[in-house]
């Protein structure tokens, strides 16, 4: 269900409805334009929210609820999509907050006492807010997907911090061979074979060899000598047991959560490809289909959620806060926003560098007036969101030569940095 725009309920009859909503027992308050207020509480079950949105649309007839609610998601939310004469509008909490202390001053709060408050705040405020908008199933799909992966992924970062710090108390040498990541499967196979050094130095060049296939066959012949070479730091026995015990907990669990991640993969690779956006997003230099997924699930399907770019840029966090008064200006990082969404557009920029000749020449051009990695690649994201609302709105994909083209024509400084790498790259 998508909900109505706010133009369409001007002229309607309405009725405000304020959701204090809790894990089992939600309270609501209602405010109706003539006919008084009510209040009460119902529990988080399909039948009994049936009976009172029946009891409400009895009361008021042919009125639409329009619900604020502090979130956008969830079994509640859930349950009042399916209803057409209802329209969600989450509430950030923090408004609700500010709000409240015009009223709580002590800072008092209660349950009932909120819902009123988000009854009271949607009625004299619902013009400034946006009703909840449901993308279609395939968006929807490729979001829970994107979230669900980082999540998986969170967790096997956190598993392979554990994993080397076990392995920093008695088995070093795995470490010495400086993997990428731990969670790599040449160090999850000499593992789960080999728990201890000792266990690993019985073992024939041959089995090693095995064991920590993965890259070149260089590679691969130096850890096996780093093992060989390497000395115990301690034969402990106890240590030697109990770290091991746990070092194979750990791989144990790393290589299921690998295999999870993979079948996300297949699944990411494949349903995005179904999506009405994918070809727009998909012309974006060094995005892989995580980042796209991520992407797309950021823009969503509905192109009048942002209205424009700086809008964007702002849910997203990238770009900075601006605060004044009087004479000062400060300007900060901006905290409040998605960490995950975020990420997904600084992580993409990081990406677009090698991919990419304006966003590496801009990244360096960055560096160069003492920007930190950090700062220089959020910088790049904020550009970066800027032609990706362009393309998105017009429904078109991203062309790197017409942008660069547009560079020479407006005389951009960044230009000039991108015709002289092209020389450097000429010369022999």
């Amino acid at each position: 269900m998508v909900a109505r725009r706010k133009k369409d309920i001007q002229g309607l009859s309405v009725v405000f409805v304020g959701i204090d909503w809790a894990d089992s027992l939600h309270a609501f308050h209602l405010l109706a334009q003539d006919d008084g207020e009510c209040h009460g509480l119902f529990q988080q079950d399909a039948t009994e929210i049936e009976s009172i949105i029946n009891g409400w649309r009895k009361k008021f007839p042919g009125s639409t609820l329009l619900v604020a609610i502090e979130q956008s998601r969830g079994p509640l939310i859930n349950a009042l999509l399916k209803y057409e004469d209802v329209i969600i509008y989450p509430v950030n909490p923090a408004s609700l907050a500010s709000y409240r202390k015009a009223f709580a001053h002590g800072g008092g709060k209660n349950d009932p006492a909120d819902a009123r408050l988000l009854a009271q705040y949607l009625q004299h405020y619902h013009q400034q807010l946006k009703p909840l908008r449901q993308d279609q199933p395939l968006t929807r799909e490729l979001a829970s997907l994107a979230e669900h992966r980082r999540q998986l992924v969170d967790q096997r970062a956190a598993l392979g911090n554990e994993l080397r710090a076990i392995l920093k108390l008695y088995f070093p040498a795995v470490i010495q061979m400086r993997p990428a990541q731990m969670h790599a499967d040449f160090v999850l196979r000499l593992l789960l074979q080999f728990p201890t050094l000792k266990d690993a130095q019985k073992a024939t060049r041959k089995k090693l060899q095995e064991c920590l296939r993965g890259g070149t066959a260089l590679k691969v012949q130096q850890r096996v000598e780093t093992i060989i070479d390497a000395t115990p730091l301690s034969e402990e026995d106890v240590l030697l047991r109990t770290s091991s015990r746990r070092v194979t907990a750990l791989c144990r669990r790393m290589t299921v959560l690998n295999e999870i991640i993979s079948e996300y993969d297949a699944d990411i690779a494949r349903l995005i490809r179904q999506h009405d956006n994918y070809e727009i997003i998909a012309s974006l230099p060094g995005a892989s289909d995580v980042t796209q997924c991520r992407i797309i699930a950021a823009l969503g399907d509905d192109r009048s959620r942002f209205e424009d770019a700086s809008a964007l840029q702002a849910t997203t966090g990238i770009a900075p806060l601006t605060t004044q008064s009087g004479r000062m200006t400060m300007v900060t990082a901006r905290w409040a926003c998605t960490k995950f969404l975020k990420q997904t557009f600084h992580e993409f920029a990081g990406l677009s560098i090698r991919k990419s000749e304006w966003a590496k020449a801009y990244y360096h051009l960055q560096r160069s007036r003492g920007k930190s990695a950090q700062m220089a690649i959020r910088a790049l994201a904020f550009k970066w969101q800027r032609i990706i609302y362009r393309c998105w709105q017009n429904n078109e994909t991203y062309n790197e030569e017409h942008y660069i083209k547009r560079l020479k024509e407006t005389r951009s400084p960044l230009y000039e940095l991108i015709k002289n790498n092209r020389k450097t790259l000429q010369t022999p």
